[in-house]
């Protein structure tokens, strides 16, 4: 059975500084993105909580989160009310923003820390949701028939929002042969985003390890270590990654995402 491990470091300091101008919903001041309030349920990743279980992956076994550690209370509190045990929360130890390790440390870090290197892992952004169409059976299916394959998802992005995003090329099979990040419109044809919600064997698992140091050789800025996506750069040259095409996603970066994110799932 697959692995969960959701992603609930990162500090949100885009949101965090909206929050503090607004009225409404300075409220939330504080709350990790992951645990946001959406839609009908207690915290975003609650939504993917609920459909990882109605798929058989379950809260007891199966499902594990990387936090900071400013916000470690907070989601022992969420484990605890979603039957997860706290064994499957850890912090990663940091407090600030300017001291966080970074997005892909966390994986690897939780990787370790539960003991997951022996298992294929589902690694999933915390501040991350696919549209309602996003079919998870097919998802896992896609994985089980190719076992030699990394799968990530992907979905088209307009002309005039290509260089927000990390694109991917493929070849007619859908495998990934390059990736850029943010690229210019005119530098590719590829329209294809690529949000993090990576299932990756656990043979590939040793690459963001590699990855990791090779960051260091290199003196690479935070940003290296925070973009999940040039970890999945260095590892499709090294191990086959396919991809899974999907309708789009909800992306919680600022304010206005989260309210427009709020408002798409209240309308279920």
């Amino acid at each position: 059975m697959v692995k969960v491990l959701i992603l609930g470091a990162g500090y949100g300091t885009r949101l965090q500084r909206d929050l503090t101008t607004s009225s409404e919903y300075k409220h939330l001041l504080g709350v990790p993105k992951a645990l946001l309030p959406l839609g009908d349920k207690d915290a975003l990743i609650t939504h993917w909580i609920e459909l990882f279980e109605s798929h058989n992956i379950s809260v007891e076994n199966d499902i594990y989160v990387v936090s900071n550690g400013h916000c470690y209370e907070a989601f022992k509190k969420w484990a605890s009310a979603h039957g997860i045990s706290k064994d499957h929360i850890v912090s990663d130890g940091t407090i600030t923003n300017e001291t966080r390790l970074g997005a892909v440390p966390d994986i690897m870090f939780g990787i370790k820390e539960f003991g997951l290197l022996d298992e294929d892992v589902l690694v999933v952004g915390g501040d991350t949701l696919f549209l309602h169409d996003f079919d998870l059976t097919q998802f896992l299916n896609a994985f089980k028939e190719n076992p030699s394959s990394c799968l990530v998802t992907t979905y088209q992005v307009i002309d005039q929002d290509v260089h927000k995003f990390g694109i991917v090329e493929t070849d007619r099979q859908g495998v990934i042969t390059s990736f850029l990040e943010k690229p210019e419109p005119t530098a590719t044809k590829a329209r294809s985003a690529c949000p993090c919600f990576y299932l990756l064997r656990k043979e590939a698992l040793p690459l963001i390890e590699e990855f990791i140091i090779s960051c260091r050789e290199s003196n690479a800025p935070k940003e290296a270590y925070d973009a999940t996506g040039k970890c999945l750069a260095y590892i499709y040259s090294r191990y086959t990654i396919s991809t899974f095409p999907i309708s789009g996603r909800i992306d919680v970066g600022g304010l206005e995402s989260y309210i427009e994110a709020n408002k798409y799932f209240e309308q279920k």
